[in-house]
């Protein structure tokens, strides 16, 4: 086979609910999976993942924001504590200043949260729905525990629910028995 003639080869696509966070400083990865104090933010349905980028952009230079900042599919993670010096009222305060220039670069890109989908300084990453491994090269394998899968297909599913409990509320009112299927 000639240069000419390489095969294209299509690379495995990753589960949604995977990322693998490659930093431009390791030391980010290392401050990812040595933090002590984490929180999850999860932006709406209609906000899509180039938004979230297109946000966290504005937040300082790349690699400080890659010290703290972890945009993923519908949210970021935000995670401190990899310096040991640091008390813990002194890390949350810092957690905490984090967290508000990622609120304002939200706010600044008309970005609203689902609070309830939220997890706010949470001590350990597994409290704050996620997994952490770290792979080679300064990288970190980062699992999602919390993402339910594509939004649009659940939606769809929804909505034939409702439809099949409005036809057996409406045979219940009329009196009809309605069969399992």
């Amino acid at each position: 086979m000639s240069a000419n003639q390489i095969k294209q080869v299509a690379l495995p696509e990753l589960p949604h609910n995977v990322l693998i966070f490659s930093p431009e400083n390791s030391s980010s990865a290392n401050a990812l999976l040595n933090g002590r104090i984490f929180t999850k933010l999860a932006t709406t349905t209609r906000t899509t993942p180039e938004e979230i980028l297109v946000a966290v952009g504005k937040i300082s230079s790349t690699e400080n924001r890659e010290r703290f900042c972890l945009p993923f599919r519908k949210g970021i993670l935000i995670f401190d504590g990899d310096d040991a010096e640091l008390e813990q009222e002194e890390l949350t305060d810092v957690h905490h200043e984090h967290f508000r220039q990622v609120c304002l670069a939200l706010k600044d890109s008309d970005i609203n949260l689902d609070f309830s989908a939220c997890i706010f300084d949470a001590d350990d990453v597994l409290k704050a729905g996620f997994q952490l491994d770290a792979m080679s090269k300064g990288a970190v394998l980062v699992i999602d525990l919390m993402d339910a899968g594509d939004d649009e297909s659940d939606n769809d599913e929804d909505e034939d629910d409702d439809e099949v409990t409005e036809a057996n509320l409406n045979a219940l009112v009329g009196g009809n028995t309605v069969e399992a299927q």
